[in-house]
């Protein structure tokens, strides 16, 4: 069964998971910033991570004062692996489609061991850029201008937003075959679905933990052997 949190403990834990994110990214960007280049472009990797814990905050409050999402829902040890296994799967599947069809380039993952420290730095703006900014503008939207239930406002702003990073990541991989295009467009259109359905559900750190479970079997795990594999 789950439980919300208090207001208090719902900052603190936010805060809490920003203590994490913040030194890996600052520890990588000493060692290598140019690592982040690739999907950053020129913008400054710290600044990318302050604006990114300071509008999440933002966003955040937003959410839980305007409809019942949440930092953290406590949640049940069944709850929680359900959720990493979920993950796992799609982190299998797509290691899948990378063997049978998908042609996805040989540089597609940062290499091992940088990947242990950029992939919960890059989640983490992810999150805030392809979810909690189109989520709480949409509802911020609806709300404003229609007299939509706040239920349905909450569904609208989940589909609006699972839609978006699956159009960047298509775009991203424009140059591939179009049956690698049509796959990465559905597979990161459910996988930011399956997401957003857990953020609604458990919180933001549960979404969060989901996409850092599915980076592990994708990007660390198979990344770190796909070169010797496939190429």
């Amino acid at each position: 069964m789950t439980q919300t949190l208090s207001r208090r403990s719902q900052y603190r834990a936010f805060f809490g998971l920003s203590l994490i994110v913040a030194p890996l990214g600052l520890f990588l960007y000493l060692v290598d910033a140019a690592i982040f280049n690739r999907f950053l472009g020129n913008l400054n990797p710290l600044i990318a991570i302050s604006v990114s814990i300071a509008a999440g905050f933002v966003f955040l409050r937003y959410l839980m004062t305007e409809i019942s999402f949440a930092v953290h829902k406590s949640n049940s040890c069944k709850g929680y692996l359900a959720i990493a296994g979920i993950a796992v799967l799609f982190g299998l599947e797509v290691i899948v489609a990378d063997t049978w069809f998908a042609e996805y380039p040989a540089d597609i993952n940062v290499p091992f061991p940088h990947s242990l420290l950029f992939y919960p730095t890059i989640g983490f703006i992810v999150e805030m850029v392809f979810h909690l900014l189109p989520v709480a503008a949409s509802i911020f939207a609806l709300s404003r201008f229609t007299k939509l239930p706040k239920n349905t406002v909450a569904w609208i702003s989940i589909i609006v937003a699972a839609s978006l990073e699956p159009l960047y990541q298509m775009w991203f991989s424009s140059h591939d075959s179009l049956i690698t295009l049509i796959y990465t467009g559905i597979h990161v259109f459910l996988f930011s679905l399956v997401q957003l359905l857990i953020f609604k559900r458990f919180g933001f750190i549960s979404m969060y933990c989901f996409r850092l479970v599915f980076y592990a079997i994708w990007h660390v795990a198979w990344g770190a052997i796909r070169l010797d594999l496939l190429f």
